[in-house]
């Protein structure tokens, strides 16, 4: 192939499909069905699991997983391996950026243009829109959806079944919860749902379940316990009402 490097300690799967322009550096490996289309680049030390698709031009750093299988499968695995086709493919779009230590599990879908800090772990069956930001230290947890446009800070955890629309803002050290009685009761759990446009202030909490609006603020240190209306700013512990968001503030992630 024309233009390619694999570096000498490399291990590449006779699955592996790399296209022109990529490059791979020292020991890196794949295993299974693994595409690298045009000008990929694996930094040093970089597992890719198949099946998996890493789109042009994007970037994986040092030290990545790419295809972290979920628990049943790497059980399977440990005990005389899991059928390939039993895992959900990652698919990865053009121009991301995975930093250093990024581990993403099996079954998650990567939009174009989205840029990772170091330490990020997204596990199984995560969607993340396109123009995103995912900071350092940041966790997703499986069953997540996050739109086209989001910020996500440093040190940011997302549970299980929490949904995040375009343009929401999450400000460093935000946690999101999805069990109402901690382990004491068996219930569902479900995460909350942040509507577009939307910002949450640093360390704040937001419990199980609850809808903040369209538009809406969240203050720092709040700890949200209940849904909160489009357009409004709220605060405190319990979080209330301030204000309503003023006229000439807006997502400048829309910009």
């Amino acid at each position: 192939m024309k233009d390619i490097e694999v570096h000498a300690t490399a291990i590449i799967s006779k699955r592996t499909k790399i296209e022109e322009g990529c490059r791979v550096g020292p020991h890196c490996r794949t295993e299974g069905k693994v595409e690298l289309l045009n000008n990929v680049t694996m930094d040093s030390n970089v597992i890719i699991r198949g099946p998996a698709r890493i789109g042009k031009g994007s970037y994986i750093g040092p030290n990545s997983i790419i295809g972290f299988p979920p628990e049943k499968s790497l059980k399977k695995m440990i005990h005389g391996g899991a059928p390939e086709e039993e895992i959900a493919q990652v698919i990865i779009g053009e121009n991301v950026l995975l930093r250093s230590n990024d581990v993403i599990y099996s079954g998650v879908k990567i939009g174009n243009n989205v840029r990772f800090g170091h330490n990020v772990m997204i596990r199984e069956n995560v969607q993340v829109g396109e123009d995103s930001l995912v900071g350092t230290d940041t966790i997703v947890d499986g069953g997540v959806a996050i739109g086209r446009r989001v910020s996500i800070q440093t040190g940011v955890y997302i549970c299980t079944n929490s949904v995040v629309e375009d343009s929401v803002f999450l400000g460093p050290r935000c946690v999101f919860t999805n069990d109402k009685y901690p382990m004491q009761k068996r219930t569902d759990l479900k995460g909350p749902t942040i509507k577009r446009d939307a910002s949450i202030g640093a360390n704040a909490t937001i419990l199980p379940g609850v809808i903040i609006g369209e538009g809406a603020v969240v203050g720092s240190g709040s700890v949200v316990t209940s849904s909160v209306k489009q357009r409004i700013v709220v605060a405190g512990v319990p979080a209330k009402k301030l204000k309503d968001v003023p006229p000439d503030w807006h997502s400048l992630l829309r910009e």
